[in-house]
């Protein structure tokens, strides 16, 4: 159902459908649609929860010998390869998120749950609090980062796999410091 519903909120643009035009569309009562989405936000940011799970796992299992940032893009890279989202599912539900302003202030608990995961990752890696301002920089970067590269795959990209521009745009952002003069 969420794909359907995904499908139509990209059609008819999100800011001009209703909870009750989607709930026609798909054949329920609007109240029906409430129980499974409490808000229109929550068809676009929801069922993703068990991702901040994952990314946690991920991060905590891999290599200590692996630098930060690549550990960080290994771990996203396990995760999207055990996503039993469907991809184009995932394209349409990021392009949401890029072109909707709403949905780009108004982010998820998931959203600020990887946040969080790499935060606390970064401050681990450094022997720091999780509040230190490197690892909240840092931390904050990095997720900013993802986010981008994911944003760039759904709307630019017809590239199969988000993790390669994921761990390309993390690749490039540590290579930032390097070419200073390019």
């Amino acid at each position: 159902m969420r794909g359907r519903l995904l499908e139509i909120l990209e059609r008819t643009g999100y800011e001009q459908t209703s909870m009750g035009s989607l709930a026609t569309e798909v054949g329920m009562s609007v109240r029906t649609l409430h129980r499974y989405f409490p808000a229109k936000a929550d068809i676009v940011w929801g069922g993703i929860e068990v991702s901040v799970d994952a990314l946690t796992a991920e991060l905590r299992d891999t290599d200590d010998s692996r630098p930060t940032v690549d550990a960080i893009a290994d771990a996203v890279a396990s995760v999207f390869a055990r996503n039993v989202e469907d991809l184009t599912i995932m394209r349409a539900r990021l392009r949401l998120i890029a072109l909707t302003p709403e949905l780009r202030t108004n982010r998820s608990t998931t959203f600020e749950g990887w946040r969080h995961a790499i935060i606390r990752f970064v401050s681990s890696r450094r022997g720091e609090a999780t509040d230190s301002l490197v690892a909240v920089a840092g931390g904050t970067a990095i997720h900013t980062t993802i986010m981008e590269a994911l944003s760039w795959w759904a709307l630019r990209s017809d590239l199969a796999d988000p993790s390669g521009c994921i761990t390309d745009a993390l690749r490039g952002l540590t290579m930032l410091n390097a070419a200073a003069h390019r």
